[in-house]
């Protein structure tokens, strides 16, 4: 009997040590956990916004056009957060509007004034506070 408790404590005891010796992994993180929490839906290039719906929607306007809107619908969030409206004029950053989504789904828009001469290639970007992208939208000035 003794032996058997013996051999019992010396088994307990090496087993005690490989677990010691065992290295951590860190933990992967899953899709979902990497996956960005919102997603714009429905996001499109306007000349004007009523009754949180966009009008003249298009990916081409003239250089009399004077304001664009950038309008999306924010989807998924949780607890309230921001987005960024990031323009882009000829490739360069020429404003961004930071904006609140209070709800799972939150629609908003950003504006920006466009000068004659500002003719060629614009784009917007909408980033989530993680900087995730969560939609681009490329379009026009002639």
């Amino acid at each position: 009997m003794k032996k058997l408790i013996l051999a019992l404590g010396v088994l307990c005891l090496m087993l005690s040590f490989a677990a010691v010796g065992e290295e951590q992994q860190p933990a992967v993180p899953s899709a979902e956990m990497m996956a960005p929490e919102l997603t714009a839906e429905g996001a499109v290039i306007a000349t004007g916004v009523s009754n949180m719906e966009p009008m003249g929607v298009s990916q081409t306007f003239p250089n009399t056009v004077g304001k664009l809107y950038c309008f999306a619908r924010i989807v998924g969030a949780k607890n309230p957060t921001e987005v960024r409206f990031i323009w882009y004029y000829q490739q360069q950053e020429v404003s961004t509007v930071t904006l609140p989504v209070n709800s799972s789904s939150w629609r908003t828009w950003s504006s920006k004034t466009i000068l004659p001469s500002m003719t060629g290639a614009w784009k917007v970007e909408i980033r989530d506070t993680r900087d995730n992208l969560l939609t681009s939208l490329s379009f026009t000035v002639e």
